[in-house]
């Protein structure tokens, strides 16, 4: 009996490996959509100069630090250096202005008709990623000036965008949210743990890892406490206030805060890499506790594009495939069979091939396309952490 059991773990071992092997040649096989996907979006929305533009209908032509921070993370990953180096400089320039190596959110055209920086207020999530591109950069290219700019950067993010509560340091939403009416303003999709620990290798002076204790204390505490008059249900919302007292959370003031909708789908996606980069235990345990998403798509086969913070469905919201790609963190890690399908079905489905280029059926919104792009790399296992390990080879453009 023993033998046999010995011989049938054996042949599902086998069998595994060959499944993979299958999976890998066919991936492998298929056209480079993430590739193809990224040139036209370099032509529909970077600039000669480096500045990533925001359209009609979806903008007004803006650019902000964000769409900036999206760029720079693609083309470091596909070894495209000429884009990263262009934005880069683009946001070094106009962004990079208020003396702290942080960036200004809004660029765009004042009421006198110049274009100039809107609003010199941060978004600590393109801050982030910009740091992180960076540091990428600098491991990709053997560039110390990308590591010199990403430790400033850094140093920046630890001093104005990190607020204190009963001796713990939290991430806030931005240089303004740390201390709003006795209030600690969080955006749980801007918290970004895997991050934090490539931060730590590079600026160990500061205590980035109990950064990342305290974002996964934040997630817990957001998704599921009573926000205002809604009970939570594992489900985390756009935005969340602490009390610097209690550490107590509570709802946000701003319109549909509270809910789980475009801000905050980015948060499983967020989760889901930490995951798959260092194998952590509190993401695993966050998203495993977090069930609603795995619950409806069990029930209805269909997620929608928001939800309140009790998990009551907006019937008007319908669904969108940008959402789609930040829930498919929830099932990369815990339902690959249900992953594996909302890729085919709800996101490669979206591909478009005309007007000379492949897109994922949004090329008026670079927020669609970058976050479809993103879903499907981390489905794909595509986003390597380039600050540890070899650089992937055969993948600089």
């Amino acid at each position: 009996m023993w033998v046999a059991s010995r011989r049938l773990a054996a042949l599902g071992s086998l069998i595994a490996y060959i499944g993979a092997c299958l999976l890998v040649a066919w991936v492998e096989s298929r056209p480079d959509v993430l590739r193809q996907t990224w040139e036209t979006y370099r032509r529909d929305f970077i600039t000669a100069d480096g500045r990533v533009v925001d359209p009609p209908p979806s903008g007004w032509g803006e650019t902000t630090s964000e769409a900036q921070s999206y760029a720079m993370l693609r083309a470091v990953w596909l070894g495209d250096r000429p884009v990263f180096d262009r934005t880069w400089r683009w946001t070094r320039v106009n962004l990079q202005v208020r003396g702290d190596s942080l960036f200004g959110w809004l660029w765009g055209r004042d009421q006198a008709g110049a274009w100039t920086l809107l609003s010199e207020n941060t978004a600590a999530d393109a801050d982030e990623d910009i740091a992180l591109a960076l540091v990428f950069a600098s491991r990709r290219w053997s560039e110390e000036r990308y590591l010199t700019a990403a430790r400033s950067v850094i140093a920046g993010i630890w001093a104005k965008e990190v607020a204190w509560a009963r001796g713990r340091p939290y991430l806030v939403a931005g240089d303004w949210a740390g201390g709003v009416r006795d209030q600690v303003v969080i955006n749980p999709s801007y918290l970004a743990p895997y991050a934090y620990r490539v931060f730590a290798a590079v600026d160990p002076g500061h205590r980035w890892l109990e950064l990342v204790r305290t974002s996964y204390d934040v997630l817990e505490r957001c998704s599921w406490s009573r926000l205002d008059e809604d009970p939570g249900v594992g489900l985390p919302p756009n935005w969340c206030v602490l009390s610097p007292y209690d550490g107590a959370a509570h709802g946000y003031s701003g319109a549909d805060g509270d809910d789980y909708g475009l801000d905050a789908f980015r948060v499983m996606w967020r989760v889901a890499l930490d995951d798959e980069w260092n194998g952590s235990p509190a993401a695993a345990a966050y998203l495993a506790h977090s069930g609603f998403l795995r619950r409806e798509w069990r029930l209805h086969h269909r997620l929608e594009a928001r939800y309140a913070h009790d998990g009551t469905a907006y019937a008007d919201a319908g669904e969108k495939a940008l959402t789609y790609a930040g829930d498919l963190g929830d099932f990369v890690v815990n339902d690959p069979a249900a992953a594996r399908s909302i890729v085919q079905n709800e996101l490669l489905a979206t591909l478009r091939r005309d007007r000379g280029g492949v897109d994922w059926g949004h090329r008026s919104s670079y927020y669609a396309e970058n976050w479809i792009w993103f879903g499907v790399a981390l489905a794909q296992h595509r986003l390597v952490n380039l600050a540890q390990g070899p650089v992937p080879l055969g993948a600089s453009m």
